[in-house]
């Protein structure tokens, strides 16, 4: 028993990274384009997932259906064994839909992911790391039914529920005698809100400022965890049921918009996560009462996201877009695990859109620099030497839209 409990801590330090390196901005291809510096420019039904206030902007009913491609490739090193991530392509569907109910209120609802994590390590069977963990899939949908008021010309406001999905799967290997396979496997619902606005004041029109603040939510998970067979295993804990717990932190975000010329708008944003409220995971065995209810410690950080975007109007039906994102990682170099192989990122990306009287279609392309970092794992049985590095990322971003 005291073998299986400091291998589930093991597990679950890897388990614990999965929304903060991978929280997801991949919401369009106009957003993505621009850094996601979208927050006070025009509107789009993509604006429920950036800031839904500007959902007033919009008239008639409105759809966006789109989709991100992402592929990541780095490098672990646990105690001087590296390995490097098999390269796979994971994709991140969106879906939106708004409508002008009068000429003060619209309501909209969206589909989109806002944590997400999926890789895998090359010859992980002879790894050290596949203590920590060498597989892993994670899975959110956000599901956001919107208000939004325009209070006047300059000001808007709006308010909205959230319901949000988690499917995770991940896999371990004790590499010691004899050899044991850890999977935890988990699904959940739960509620959240945000609430958000847009002011374009007529003192200053060529400027425009937009805030939106989402709560914490809590997930609560229920699945099972299963083990191969050990001599240390009684075969109640083999393939039991558990359920488990996560604080997703709550955030705040805004941005300014400058329109230089009628043609061409710059915006500057950022994000503030509240990471340090990500204190600890706790799960347990549902129906056995004498297996260990663990509750694992966390030395996350709270972070900030710099981003910056720019779209220039060709003419009535193109538009080409570029951005910037400085994203500030919460992984304490104390507390490293095997899922999310890298610190500070840089994101570059471009794209362009073509709109129509009724449809559009937008594309963005995305490159990730990620900073590499040496620091140490820090489980029951102790610290381990821990290194990132060669952590990039491509993202390809298609959508399209349509009104009615």
């Amino acid at each position: 028993m005291k073998k299986l409990v400091t291998m589930m801590c093991s597990l679950l330090m890897a388990h614990s990274a999965f929304g903060a390196g991978f929280a997801l901005y991949e919401y369009s291809g106009r957003s993505t384009a621009m850094g996601g510096a979208v927050m006070a420019s025009d509107a789009e039904p993509a604006s429920l997932a950036t800031n839904p206030s500007l959902i007033t902007e919009l008239e008639g009913t409105q759809v966006q259906v789109g989709m991100t491609a992402v592929q990541a490739h780095a490098k672990t090193t646990v105690n001087g064994d590296s390995r490097t991530l098999r390269k796979d392509t994971w994709l991140l569907p969106n879906t939106y839909l708004t409508h002008k109910w009068s000429d003060e209120v619209s309501f909209g609802i969206g589909a989109f992911s806002r944590y997400g994590l999926g890789g895998k390590y090359k010859d992980w069977e002879t790894w050290n790391g596949s203590n920590l963990a060498y597989k892993v899939k994670l899975e959110t949908i956000s599901f956001t039914p919107t208000i939004a008021v325009k209070a006047n010309e300059q000001f808007s406001v709006a308010m909205g529920l959230e319901a949000m999905t988690i499917d995770f799967t991940q896999n371990s290997r004790a590499m010691a005698s004899p050899l044991i396979d850890y999977e935890i496997h988990g699904t959940g619902i739960s509620w959240g809100g945000n609430f958000s606005l847009t002011y374009r004041p007529e003192w200053a029109e060529k400027w425009a400022i937009g805030a939106m603040y989402r709560s914490k939510v809590k997930q609560n998970l229920d699945g099972y965890i299963h083990t191969s067979t050990g001599t240390d295993l009684s075969a109640a804990l083999r393939h039991a049921p558990a359920s488990g717990a996560i604080n997703l932190p709550d955030s705040i975000s805004t941005g300014v918009s400058f329109k230089a010329t009628e043609d061409w708008v710059l915006e500057a944003g950022i994000v503030g996560t509240f990471w340090s409220a990500y204190d600890q995971i706790v799960i347990e065995y549902t129906d056995t009462e004498t297996a260990p209810t663990i509750h694992n410690k966390k030395l996350y950080k709270d972070t900030f996201r710099l981003n910056f975007g720019t779209e220039y109007k060709l003419n009535k039906n193109w538009a080409v877009r570029g951005g910037y994102v400085f994203d500030k990682s919460p992984i304490n170099k104390e507390a490293m695990d095997t899922l999310v192989p890298v610190d500070d990122r840089h994101l570059v990306s471009a794209g362009f859109g073509y709109k129509a009287d009724v449809w559009s279609v937008d594309f963005a392309y995305t490159h990730i620099f990620g900073k590499d970092l040496s620091g140490d794992s820090n489980t029951q049985s102790g610290n381990i030497p821990m290194q990132y590095s060669e952590g990039r990322s491509d993202m390809v971003a298609l959508t399209f839209g349509y009104k009615f």
